[in-house]
């Protein structure tokens, strides 16, 4: 937790933040994580592969991962991952993927990769 004080003329506030990071969101139409960058959903068959990557998914298509903290509301949930203790984000049950390709928030490189990669667009 981070700390802030803030001093008025007759007034000193502490508050406390947390320094998780915030549940996805929807921003412009589309699905996004805290820093403003575009989630991915994988619509093929199974779980993503190197084909459908184009390389390294774990490189090119890295899970959202939560914090510890984080806790699931309506369409998002979190579904545990395959290779530890965490815990990745999903919508409508679906697993949640950064695209690496993207530089900048608001950017959606990977929507319609190899026709299985799609931007998330809440309705």
């Amino acid at each position: 937790m981070k700390t802030f004080v803030s001093a008025g003329p007759l007034l000193i506030l502490l508050i406390s933040v947390s320094a998780f990071a915030a549940a996805p969101h929807v921003n412009d139409g589309i699905l996004v994580d805290e820093r403003g960058m575009t989630l991915y959903v994988f619509g093929g068959a199974g779980m993503p592969d190197t084909q459908s990557c184009e390389g390294d998914c774990a490189k090119n298509f890295p899970p959202a991962i939560a914090q510890p903290d984080d806790k699931g509301a309506g369409k998002l949930s979190l579904i545990p991952t395959t290779s530890n203790s965490a815990r990745q984000w999903a919508y409508q049950g679906k697993r949640l993927y950064h695209g690496a390709m993207d530089k900048k928030p608001g950017d959606t490189h990977g929507d319609g990769l190899n026709t299985v990669w799609h931007v998330v667009r809440p309705k």
